[in-house]
Protein backbone atom coordinates (compact mmCIF):
# COMPACT_ATOMS: atom_id res chain seq x y z
CA UNK A 1 0.00 0.00 0.00
CA UNK A 2 1.33 3.37 -0.64
CA UNK A 3 1.69 6.25 1.76
CA UNK A 4 -1.44 8.05 0.10
CA UNK A 5 -3.44 5.10 0.44
CA UNK A 6 -2.60 4.15 3.86
CA UNK A 7 -2.57 7.93 5.10
CA UNK A 8 -6.38 8.03 4.08
CA UNK A 9 -7.17 4.11 5.15
CA UNK A 10 -5.75 5.35 8.88
CA UNK A 11 -7.63 8.93 8.39
CA UNK A 12 -11.26 7.32 7.50
CA UNK A 13 -11.56 3.71 8.74
CA UNK A 14 -12.84 4.97 12.12
CA UNK A 15 -15.79 3.60 14.24
CA UNK A 16 -19.15 3.34 14.22
CA UNK A 17 -19.46 7.60 15.51
CA UNK A 18 -22.85 6.69 17.02
CA UNK A 19 -21.07 5.32 19.82
CA UNK A 20 -17.86 4.27 21.38
CA UNK A 21 -17.82 0.84 20.44
CA UNK A 22 -15.66 1.09 17.33
CA UNK A 23 -16.62 -1.93 15.34
CA UNK A 24 -14.81 -1.32 12.21
CA UNK A 25 -11.16 -1.88 14.10
CA UNK A 26 -9.42 1.63 13.17
CA UNK A 27 -5.70 1.49 12.18
CA UNK A 28 -5.28 4.81 13.84
CA UNK A 29 -6.10 8.80 13.87
CA UNK A 30 -3.48 10.19 11.43
CA UNK A 31 -3.99 13.85 10.49
CA UNK A 32 -4.51 15.26 6.66
CA UNK A 33 -0.79 16.32 6.15
CA UNK A 34 0.38 13.78 3.90
CA UNK A 35 -3.17 13.55 2.07
CA UNK A 36 -5.41 16.00 0.29
CA UNK A 37 -2.75 17.52 -1.72
CA UNK A 38 -3.55 17.06 -5.14
CA UNK A 39 -6.76 16.05 -7.41
CA UNK A 40 -5.35 12.59 -7.59
CA UNK A 41 -6.03 12.47 -3.54
CA UNK A 42 -9.25 13.90 -3.95
CA UNK A 43 -10.40 11.14 -6.79
CA UNK A 44 -9.26 8.58 -4.63
CA UNK A 45 -11.11 10.11 -1.34
CA UNK A 46 -13.91 9.58 -3.60
CA UNK A 47 -13.97 5.78 -4.50
CA UNK A 48 -13.27 5.04 -1.11
CA UNK A 49 -16.19 6.87 -0.08
CA UNK A 50 -18.48 4.85 -2.77
CA UNK A 51 -16.78 1.43 -1.83
CA UNK A 52 -18.56 1.17 1.37
CA UNK A 53 -21.25 0.71 -0.58
CA UNK A 54 -21.01 -2.72 -2.11
CA UNK A 55 -20.26 -4.67 0.75
CA UNK A 56 -21.95 -7.47 1.82
CA UNK A 57 -22.82 -5.65 4.83
CA UNK A 58 -24.24 -3.16 2.99
CA UNK A 59 -26.25 -2.73 -0.22
CA UNK A 60 -24.49 -6.33 -1.44
CA UNK A 61 -26.40 -8.47 1.06
CA UNK A 62 -27.46 -6.71 4.86
CA UNK A 63 -29.30 -4.34 3.43
CA UNK A 64 -32.08 -6.92 1.93
CA UNK A 65 -32.01 -8.55 4.93
CA UNK A 66 -33.20 -5.73 7.01
CA UNK A 67 -35.57 -4.22 4.45
CA UNK A 68 -36.94 -7.10 2.76
CA UNK A 69 -38.12 -9.64 5.08
CA UNK A 70 -40.21 -7.61 7.23
CA UNK A 71 -42.52 -7.63 4.53
CA UNK A 72 -44.72 -9.75 2.34
CA UNK A 73 -41.96 -9.97 0.04
CA UNK A 74 -39.53 -11.86 1.13
CA UNK A 75 -39.28 -14.80 3.92
CA UNK A 76 -36.01 -17.31 3.74
CA UNK A 77 -34.76 -21.12 4.04
CA UNK A 78 -35.67 -23.11 7.55
CA UNK A 79 -31.85 -23.25 8.43
CA UNK A 80 -30.95 -19.64 8.27
CA UNK A 81 -29.72 -17.70 11.14
CA UNK A 82 -31.86 -16.99 14.25
CA UNK A 83 -31.31 -13.30 13.31
CA UNK A 84 -32.97 -13.63 9.89
CA UNK A 85 -35.92 -14.84 11.65
CA UNK A 86 -36.44 -12.10 14.19
CA UNK A 87 -36.80 -9.88 11.07
CA UNK A 88 -38.91 -12.07 9.06
CA UNK A 89 -41.09 -12.69 12.27
CA UNK A 90 -41.20 -9.05 12.71
CA UNK A 91 -39.97 -9.53 16.54
CA UNK A 92 -35.96 -7.43 15.57
CA UNK A 93 -34.37 -7.11 19.26
CA UNK A 94 -31.77 -4.45 19.51
CA UNK A 95 -28.98 -6.90 19.27
CA UNK A 96 -30.04 -8.02 16.30
CA UNK A 97 -26.44 -8.48 14.50
CA UNK A 98 -28.10 -7.44 11.14
CA UNK A 99 -29.92 -4.25 12.56
CA UNK A 100 -26.79 -3.48 14.03
CA UNK A 101 -25.02 -3.89 11.22
CA UNK A 102 -26.74 -1.60 8.56
CA UNK A 103 -26.29 0.91 11.49
CA UNK A 104 -22.99 0.62 11.59
CA UNK A 105 -21.87 0.64 8.09
CA UNK A 106 -24.20 3.97 7.36
CA UNK A 107 -22.07 5.65 10.02
CA UNK A 108 -19.11 4.38 8.28
CA UNK A 109 -19.84 5.90 5.26
CA UNK A 110 -21.11 9.24 6.71
CA UNK A 111 -17.70 9.37 8.08
CA UNK A 112 -16.07 8.52 4.61
CA UNK A 113 -18.52 11.41 3.32
CA UNK A 114 -17.48 14.04 5.84
CA UNK A 115 -13.77 13.72 5.36
CA UNK A 116 -14.50 14.33 1.62
CA UNK A 117 -16.45 17.41 2.31
CA UNK A 118 -14.29 18.81 4.69
CA UNK A 119 -11.02 18.38 3.00
CA UNK A 120 -11.50 18.38 -0.89
CA UNK A 121 -12.41 21.99 -0.98
CA UNK A 122 -9.01 23.53 0.28
CA UNK A 123 -6.97 21.17 -2.09
CA UNK A 124 -5.06 23.95 -4.25
CA UNK A 125 -4.49 23.40 -7.88
CA UNK A 126 -7.53 21.65 -8.83
CA UNK A 127 -9.83 22.15 -11.46
CA UNK A 128 -13.12 23.68 -10.45
CA UNK A 129 -15.30 21.83 -11.88
CA UNK A 130 -14.12 18.22 -10.68
CA UNK A 131 -13.82 20.21 -6.82
CA UNK A 132 -17.46 20.65 -7.22
CA UNK A 133 -18.38 17.60 -8.49
CA UNK A 134 -16.33 15.19 -6.06
CA UNK A 135 -18.02 17.81 -2.81
CA UNK A 136 -21.45 16.91 -4.60
CA UNK A 137 -21.12 13.32 -4.54
CA UNK A 138 -19.84 13.31 -1.11
CA UNK A 139 -22.99 15.27 -0.18
CA UNK A 140 -25.47 12.90 -1.68
CA UNK A 141 -23.69 10.11 -0.12
CA UNK A 142 -24.25 11.80 3.20
CA UNK A 143 -27.65 12.13 2.73
CA UNK A 144 -28.48 8.63 1.07
CA UNK A 145 -26.43 7.63 4.37
CA UNK A 146 -28.58 9.53 6.85
CA UNK A 147 -31.93 8.94 4.84
CA UNK A 148 -31.49 5.02 5.65
CA UNK A 149 -30.92 5.48 9.03
CA UNK A 150 -33.27 7.72 9.36
CA UNK A 151 -36.51 5.59 7.58
CA UNK A 152 -34.69 2.85 10.06
CA UNK A 153 -33.87 3.87 13.00
CA UNK A 154 -35.68 7.44 13.32
CA UNK A 155 -33.67 9.81 15.83
CA UNK A 156 -30.22 8.80 15.33
CA UNK A 157 -26.86 10.96 16.31
CA UNK A 158 -26.00 13.48 13.63
CA UNK A 159 -22.00 14.26 12.59
CA UNK A 160 -21.08 16.44 9.80
CA UNK A 161 -17.54 16.25 10.59
CA UNK A 162 -15.17 13.85 9.85
CA UNK A 163 -13.73 11.57 13.20
CA UNK A 164 -10.49 12.46 13.78
CA UNK A 165 -10.17 11.70 17.48
CA UNK A 166 -11.65 9.23 20.20
CA UNK A 167 -13.16 11.41 21.91
CA UNK A 168 -15.28 12.21 18.61
CA UNK A 169 -17.14 9.54 18.81
CA UNK A 170 -19.88 9.42 21.22
CA UNK A 171 -23.15 11.94 20.45
CA UNK A 172 -26.59 12.52 21.63
CA UNK A 173 -29.53 12.06 19.37
CA UNK A 174 -30.46 14.53 16.87
CA UNK A 175 -34.67 14.43 16.10
CA UNK A 176 -35.85 13.40 12.92
CA UNK A 177 -36.55 17.36 11.61
CA UNK A 178 -32.76 18.34 12.50
CA UNK A 179 -31.54 15.16 10.27
CA UNK A 180 -34.21 15.80 7.03
CA UNK A 181 -33.10 19.28 7.55
CA UNK A 182 -29.56 18.19 6.66
CA UNK A 183 -30.73 15.63 4.47
CA UNK A 184 -32.20 18.06 2.71
CA UNK A 185 -29.96 20.57 2.60
CA UNK A 186 -27.27 18.26 1.42
CA UNK A 187 -29.28 17.40 -2.02
CA UNK A 188 -30.07 20.35 -2.84
CA UNK A 189 -26.24 21.48 -2.56
CA UNK A 190 -25.25 18.02 -3.78
CA UNK A 191 -27.78 19.70 -6.99
CA UNK A 192 -26.31 22.33 -7.69
CA UNK A 193 -22.39 21.48 -7.20
CA UNK A 194 -22.67 18.04 -9.82
CA UNK A 195 -23.16 18.08 -13.49
CA UNK A 196 -25.51 15.26 -15.81
CA UNK A 197 -22.88 13.11 -16.44
CA UNK A 198 -23.15 9.64 -16.31
CA UNK A 199 -20.62 7.81 -14.49
CA UNK A 200 -20.99 3.82 -13.77
CA UNK A 201 -21.95 3.31 -9.89
CA UNK A 202 -21.35 7.25 -9.00
CA UNK A 203 -23.91 9.70 -8.62
CA UNK A 204 -24.78 13.28 -10.46
CA UNK A 205 -27.29 16.03 -10.17
CA UNK A 206 -30.17 13.22 -11.61
CA UNK A 207 -29.70 11.28 -8.72
CA UNK A 208 -29.79 14.11 -6.54
CA UNK A 209 -32.85 15.37 -7.68
CA UNK A 210 -34.43 12.10 -7.62
CA UNK A 211 -33.33 11.51 -3.40
CA UNK A 212 -34.35 14.76 -3.32
CA UNK A 213 -37.73 13.93 -4.64
CA UNK A 214 -38.21 10.53 -2.42
CA UNK A 215 -37.11 12.33 0.68
CA UNK A 216 -40.02 14.76 0.22
CA UNK A 217 -42.27 12.05 -0.46
CA UNK A 218 -41.84 10.03 2.82
CA UNK A 219 -41.97 13.61 4.71
CA UNK A 220 -45.18 14.42 3.18
CA UNK A 221 -47.15 10.66 3.26
CA UNK A 222 -45.96 9.73 6.33
CA UNK A 223 -47.22 13.20 7.97
CA UNK A 224 -50.44 12.64 5.90
CA UNK A 225 -50.86 9.19 7.35
CA UNK A 226 -50.02 9.98 10.72
CA UNK A 227 -46.94 7.44 10.77
CA UNK A 228 -45.15 7.85 14.12
CA UNK A 229 -42.37 10.78 14.37
CA UNK A 230 -43.55 12.82 11.55
CA UNK A 231 -45.75 15.31 13.26
CA UNK A 232 -42.89 18.40 12.73
CA UNK A 233 -43.76 18.48 8.84
CA UNK A 234 -45.80 21.30 8.79
CA UNK A 235 -47.49 20.87 5.36
CA UNK A 236 -48.18 17.31 3.73
CA UNK A 237 -49.03 18.87 0.60
CA UNK A 238 -46.29 21.42 0.73
CA UNK A 239 -43.95 18.42 0.85
CA UNK A 240 -45.93 16.39 -1.78
CA UNK A 241 -45.20 19.81 -4.21
CA UNK A 242 -42.16 19.81 -3.71
CA UNK A 243 -41.52 15.72 -3.91
CA UNK A 244 -43.37 16.22 -7.55
CA UNK A 245 -41.12 19.05 -8.26
CA UNK A 246 -38.07 17.10 -8.21
CA UNK A 247 -39.54 14.24 -9.10
CA UNK A 248 -41.02 16.67 -12.28
CA UNK A 249 -36.92 17.50 -12.99
CA UNK A 250 -35.50 13.78 -12.93
CA UNK A 251 -38.46 13.25 -16.06
CA UNK A 252 -38.54 16.50 -17.72
CA UNK A 253 -34.85 18.33 -17.02
CA UNK A 254 -32.99 15.48 -18.12
CA UNK A 255 -32.42 13.55 -21.70
CA UNK A 256 -30.16 10.36 -20.33
CA UNK A 257 -32.81 8.77 -18.35
CA UNK A 258 -36.24 7.29 -19.07
CA UNK A 259 -38.41 4.54 -19.04
CA UNK A 260 -36.82 0.92 -20.91
CA UNK A 261 -39.63 -0.35 -23.07
CA UNK A 262 -38.21 -4.02 -22.44
CA UNK A 263 -38.42 -5.42 -18.66
CA UNK A 264 -35.62 -7.62 -19.05
CA UNK A 265 -33.13 -5.47 -20.78
CA UNK A 266 -33.19 -3.26 -17.22
CA UNK A 267 -31.56 -6.27 -15.31
CA UNK A 268 -29.71 -7.28 -18.25
CA UNK A 269 -26.06 -7.30 -16.82
CA UNK A 270 -24.64 -6.34 -20.41
CA UNK A 271 -26.99 -3.17 -20.49
CA UNK A 272 -25.86 -1.39 -16.69
CA UNK A 273 -25.79 1.92 -18.43
CA UNK A 274 -29.77 1.17 -19.47
CA UNK A 275 -32.57 4.07 -19.37
CA UNK A 276 -33.69 3.33 -16.16
CA UNK A 277 -30.50 3.10 -13.75
CA UNK A 278 -30.15 6.56 -12.28
CA UNK A 279 -27.89 5.29 -9.25
CA UNK A 280 -26.65 1.87 -8.74
CA UNK A 281 -24.41 0.28 -6.38
CA UNK A 282 -21.85 -0.75 -8.92
CA UNK A 283 -20.35 -4.31 -8.60
CA UNK A 284 -17.16 -6.61 -10.87
CA UNK A 285 -16.79 -10.00 -10.91
CA UNK A 286 -13.19 -9.78 -11.54
CA UNK A 287 -12.77 -7.68 -7.94
CA UNK A 288 -10.65 -9.49 -5.57
CA UNK A 289 -12.81 -9.75 -2.53
CA UNK A 290 -15.97 -9.43 -1.96
CA UNK A 291 -17.78 -6.26 -1.81
CA UNK A 292 -15.58 -5.74 -5.33
CA UNK A 293 -17.67 -7.62 -6.46
CA UNK A 294 -21.07 -9.30 -5.34
CA UNK A 295 -22.58 -12.41 -4.57
CA UNK A 296 -26.22 -11.12 -3.69
CA UNK A 297 -27.16 -12.87 -6.50
CA UNK A 298 -26.55 -16.52 -4.90
CA UNK A 299 -29.31 -15.64 -2.16
CA UNK A 300 -32.17 -15.14 -4.12
CA UNK A 301 -31.40 -18.10 -7.01
CA UNK A 302 -32.55 -21.91 -5.49
CA UNK A 303 -30.37 -24.43 -5.04
CA UNK A 304 -31.84 -27.85 -7.41
CA UNK A 305 -29.31 -30.82 -7.10
CA UNK A 306 -26.48 -28.03 -7.42
CA UNK A 307 -26.73 -27.83 -11.51
CA UNK A 308 -26.94 -25.63 -14.07
CA UNK A 309 -30.91 -24.00 -14.57
CA UNK A 310 -31.65 -23.13 -18.02
CA UNK A 311 -34.15 -20.32 -17.93
CA UNK A 312 -36.77 -19.70 -20.40
CA UNK A 313 -34.48 -17.50 -22.58
CA UNK A 314 -32.28 -20.10 -23.11
CA UNK A 315 -29.73 -18.09 -20.26
CA UNK A 316 -28.21 -20.30 -18.26
CA UNK A 317 -27.48 -19.99 -14.44
CA UNK A 318 -26.09 -21.94 -11.66
CA UNK A 319 -27.85 -23.17 -8.17
CA UNK A 320 -27.64 -20.62 -5.64
CA UNK A 321 -28.21 -21.00 -1.58
CA UNK A 322 -32.14 -20.39 -1.93
CA UNK A 323 -31.62 -17.94 1.29
CA UNK A 324 -34.48 -15.82 0.24
CA UNK A 325 -37.82 -17.29 -0.94
CA UNK A 326 -40.78 -15.50 -2.76
CA UNK A 327 -43.63 -15.10 -0.33
CA UNK A 328 -46.76 -16.01 -1.65
CA UNK A 329 -48.61 -12.75 -0.46
CA UNK A 330 -46.28 -11.05 -3.08
CA UNK A 331 -46.38 -13.66 -6.00
CA UNK A 332 -49.91 -14.43 -5.43
CA UNK A 333 -51.05 -10.57 -5.58
CA UNK A 334 -49.62 -9.59 -9.42
CA UNK A 335 -52.29 -10.20 -11.91
CA UNK A 336 -51.85 -12.97 -13.70
CA UNK A 337 -51.06 -11.51 -16.95
CA UNK A 338 -48.48 -8.81 -15.57
CA UNK A 339 -45.23 -8.48 -17.37
CA UNK A 340 -43.48 -7.85 -13.74
CA UNK A 341 -44.76 -11.52 -12.88
CA UNK A 342 -44.11 -13.54 -16.17
CA UNK A 343 -40.83 -12.17 -17.12
CA UNK A 344 -39.18 -11.03 -14.03
CA UNK A 345 -39.71 -14.09 -11.99
CA UNK A 346 -38.61 -17.20 -12.80
CA UNK A 347 -41.28 -19.88 -11.96
CA UNK A 348 -40.39 -22.81 -14.71
CA UNK A 349 -36.23 -23.79 -15.12
CA UNK A 350 -35.24 -26.49 -17.42
CA UNK A 351 -32.56 -28.94 -14.97
CA UNK A 352 -30.66 -31.61 -16.89
CA UNK A 353 -33.00 -31.55 -20.07
CA UNK A 354 -36.06 -31.88 -17.63
CA UNK A 355 -38.30 -28.84 -16.96
CA UNK A 356 -39.22 -28.14 -13.33
CA UNK A 357 -41.86 -25.86 -12.08
CA UNK A 358 -41.05 -23.62 -8.83
CA UNK A 359 -44.03 -24.16 -6.76
CA UNK A 360 -44.52 -20.76 -4.60
CA UNK A 361 -44.67 -23.02 -1.57
CA UNK A 362 -41.98 -25.69 -2.02
CA UNK A 363 -38.52 -25.36 -0.93
CA UNK A 364 -37.31 -24.16 -4.16
CA UNK A 365 -39.76 -21.25 -5.24
CA UNK A 366 -39.97 -18.95 -8.12
CA UNK A 367 -37.38 -16.34 -7.71
CA UNK A 368 -36.28 -12.91 -9.07
CA UNK A 369 -34.78 -11.86 -12.25
CA UNK A 370 -33.52 -8.76 -11.38
CA UNK A 371 -30.40 -10.60 -10.10
CA UNK A 372 -28.59 -12.29 -12.37
CA UNK A 373 -25.42 -12.30 -13.94
CA UNK A 374 -25.18 -15.70 -16.92
CA UNK A 375 -20.88 -14.80 -16.47
CA UNK A 376 -20.38 -15.38 -13.23
CA UNK A 377 -16.92 -16.54 -12.03
CA UNK A 378 -17.26 -18.83 -9.22
CA UNK A 379 -19.46 -17.43 -6.98
CA UNK A 380 -18.77 -13.94 -8.29
CA UNK A 381 -20.96 -11.88 -9.87
CA UNK A 382 -21.12 -8.33 -11.75
CA UNK A 383 -24.44 -7.49 -10.52
CA UNK A 384 -25.10 -3.94 -9.67
CA UNK A 385 -27.87 -3.03 -6.83
CA UNK A 386 -30.22 -0.15 -7.76
CA UNK A 387 -31.12 2.72 -5.75
CA UNK A 388 -32.44 5.03 -7.60
CA UNK A 389 -34.27 3.60 -11.03
CA UNK A 390 -36.24 5.48 -13.51
CA UNK A 391 -39.52 4.24 -12.77
CA UNK A 392 -39.70 4.45 -8.89
CA UNK A 393 -39.26 8.58 -10.05
CA UNK A 394 -42.55 8.11 -12.35
CA UNK A 395 -44.18 6.24 -9.65
CA UNK A 396 -42.86 9.04 -6.92
CA UNK A 397 -44.48 11.99 -9.32
CA UNK A 398 -47.70 9.98 -9.81
CA UNK A 399 -47.90 9.72 -5.74
CA UNK A 400 -47.13 13.24 -5.15
CA UNK A 401 -49.46 15.10 -8.06
CA UNK A 402 -52.52 12.65 -6.63
CA UNK A 403 -55.29 11.61 -9.10
CA UNK A 404 -54.55 14.75 -11.54
CA UNK A 405 -54.11 14.25 -15.53
CA UNK A 406 -50.27 13.85 -14.78
CA UNK A 407 -50.51 11.80 -11.75
CA UNK A 408 -52.64 9.73 -13.98
CA UNK A 409 -50.47 9.80 -16.61
CA UNK A 410 -47.39 8.85 -15.06
CA UNK A 411 -48.79 5.62 -13.08
CA UNK A 412 -50.33 4.43 -16.16
CA UNK A 413 -47.00 4.65 -18.37
CA UNK A 414 -45.59 2.31 -15.38
CA UNK A 415 -48.82 0.38 -15.71
CA UNK A 416 -49.04 0.09 -19.80
CA UNK A 417 -45.55 -1.36 -19.80
CA UNK A 418 -46.34 -4.33 -17.50
CA UNK A 419 -49.39 -4.89 -19.69
CA UNK A 420 -51.69 -3.65 -17.42
CA UNK A 421 -54.85 -1.36 -18.51
CA UNK A 422 -54.89 2.30 -17.14
CA UNK A 423 -55.92 2.73 -13.47
CA UNK A 424 -59.93 3.55 -13.16
CA UNK A 425 -60.37 6.86 -13.22
CA UNK A 426 -62.54 8.98 -10.94
CA UNK A 427 -60.39 8.14 -7.24
CA UNK A 428 -60.12 10.52 -4.42
CA UNK A 429 -56.50 11.77 -3.34
CA UNK A 430 -55.80 8.61 -0.65
CA UNK A 431 -57.36 6.30 -2.89
CA UNK A 432 -55.03 6.87 -5.85
CA UNK A 433 -52.19 7.34 -3.87
CA UNK A 434 -52.97 3.62 -1.92
CA UNK A 435 -52.89 2.64 -5.83
CA UNK A 436 -49.42 4.21 -6.44
CA UNK A 437 -48.22 2.46 -3.08
CA UNK A 438 -49.46 -0.55 -4.62
CA UNK A 439 -47.95 -0.48 -7.69
CA UNK A 440 -44.72 0.24 -6.14
CA UNK A 441 -45.08 -3.09 -4.54
CA UNK A 442 -44.99 -4.80 -7.78
CA UNK A 443 -42.56 -2.46 -9.72
CA UNK A 444 -39.97 -2.47 -7.58
CA UNK A 445 -40.32 -5.77 -5.54
CA UNK A 446 -36.89 -7.28 -3.91
CA UNK A 447 -35.23 -3.32 -4.40
CA UNK A 448 -35.58 -2.50 -0.50
CA UNK A 449 -38.34 0.26 -1.24
CA UNK A 450 -41.33 -2.61 0.04
CA UNK A 451 -40.61 -1.45 4.22
CA UNK A 452 -40.01 1.93 3.76
CA UNK A 453 -43.00 2.67 1.77
CA UNK A 454 -45.06 0.61 4.61
CA UNK A 455 -43.82 2.69 7.32
CA UNK A 456 -44.23 6.24 5.53
CA UNK A 457 -48.06 5.10 5.01
CA UNK A 458 -48.62 3.83 8.32
CA UNK A 459 -49.51 0.77 7.05
CA UNK A 460 -47.63 -1.94 8.42
CA UNK A 461 -50.67 -3.09 10.57
CA UNK A 462 -52.51 -3.19 7.66
CA UNK A 463 -50.92 -4.82 5.34
CA UNK A 464 -48.29 -7.27 6.97
CA UNK A 465 -51.32 -8.40 9.26
CA UNK A 466 -54.15 -7.66 8.02
CA UNK A 467 -53.63 -8.76 4.50
CA UNK A 468 -50.97 -11.34 5.17
CA UNK A 469 -51.75 -12.22 8.48
CA UNK A 470 -48.19 -11.73 9.85
CA UNK A 471 -47.79 -10.56 13.52
CA UNK A 472 -45.94 -8.02 14.44
CA UNK A 473 -44.23 -8.35 17.82
CA UNK A 474 -41.94 -5.03 18.37
CA UNK A 475 -42.44 -1.60 17.38
CA UNK A 476 -42.75 -1.74 13.37
CA UNK A 477 -41.98 1.87 12.46
CA UNK A 478 -38.32 2.27 13.71
CA UNK A 479 -35.85 -0.60 14.76
CA UNK A 480 -34.54 -0.14 18.17
CA UNK A 481 -30.89 1.89 18.17
CA UNK A 482 -28.60 -1.25 18.31
CA UNK A 483 -28.07 -2.57 22.38
CA UNK A 484 -23.94 -2.39 21.97
CA UNK A 485 -24.40 1.86 20.98
CA UNK A 486 -26.72 2.50 23.40
CA UNK A 487 -24.49 0.54 26.24
CA UNK A 488 -21.40 1.93 25.06
CA UNK A 489 -22.28 5.63 24.23
CA UNK A 490 -23.67 7.70 27.24
CA UNK A 491 -25.49 10.30 25.19
CA UNK A 492 -27.80 7.87 23.63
Amino acid sequence: MNTKSLCIGLLLSVATLGGCSLQEEPYGFASTDNFYQSEQDAQAAIVYAYSILPEIEYYSRVFFIVTELPTENLTIKPDAGASNFELDELRTRADNPEVTTAWRYAYIGINRANAVIANVPDIDNMDEALRNQIVGEAYFLRALHYFNLVRLFGEAPMRTEPVTSIEQVNAPKSSLQELYDLIVADLQQASQLMDQVRRDGRANQVGAWALLSKVYLHMASSKSSGSPGYDFVPDADAAYAEAKNYAGKVLNDQSQYGLDDQLRDIFDIDQKGGPEHIFSVATDRTGQSEGNYSKLPLMFIPYIDGAVMTLDDGVQIKSGWNHFLTEPGLYNSYADHDKRKTELIVSTVTVNGEERTLGINDYSRPFTRKFIDPYQVGDQTSVNTPVLRYSDLVLVYAEASGPTTEGYDAINQVRARAGLDPLAPGMDAATFRAAVVQERAWELAFEGNRLFDLRRTHQMESVLEGQFGKQIQNAPYFFDIPQNESDLNPEL
